[in-house]
């Protein structure tokens, strides 16, 4: 498994988790991280540009437990990622998880949009963190858009943060993610 991370300055971190993880969540929070992507030591390090933090209207329909953005929200961060000549990252929250893991439908979701921002942007790393009360949890997409690589920690400052790995751990055939 390649070892890839995401190394974001910590004000850039503690607003991106302000947005995400607000005091009285009323539904999922998302955010898109624009990134340079570079070869590293054993794996990719994907290097912090600037954030979209999605807005309110961004949202097709959001609750507690699930969200969709609209197709004008997934064009333009695509369009920004292409302009930039940088990766794609997101972000999303639950907000009343105990452990940090991709749902179902999350893994649903990459499986079409994945491919199609791959193609977008002429095969790009990509890269998705689910944040959590007590965590996260991250998927990469390295080598190719049809199934996660491995994980992605974040360096913060100077601190390493580890993702919780539950749901590369649970998915034995990471080929179906």
């Amino acid at each position: 498994m390649p070892l890839s991370h995401l190394t974001i300055p910590g004000r850039r971190y503690a607003a991106l988790m302000k947005h995400l993880l607000p005091h009285f969540p009323k539904a999922e929070e998302a955010a898109f991280v624009f990134c340079q992507a570079r070869p590293s030591p054993g794996g990719t390090e994907f290097q912090f540009l600037e954030a979209h933090p999605v807005q309110r209207q961004e949202f097709s329909f959001r609750l507690l437990y699930g969200m969709e953005l609209t197709d004008a929200c997934r064009a333009r961060v695509i369009k920004r990622a292409h302009d930039l000549n940088a990766s794609l990252l997101e972000v999303h929250s639950h907000p009343r998880a105990s452990l940090a893991e991709f749902s179902g439908s999350d893994l649903r979701g990459f499986a079409e949009f994945v491919p199609h921002v791959w193609w977008r942007l002429k095969n790009r790393p990509y890269a998705a963190i689910v944040v959590a009360p007590g965590g996260f949890d991250s998927l990469s997409w390295i080598s190719g858009p049809q199934h996660a690589d491995g994980v992605l920690d974040l360096l913060v400052g100077d601190e390493h943060l580890r993702p919780t790995g539950l749901t590369f751990e649970h998915w034995r055939r990471p080929h179906e993610l």
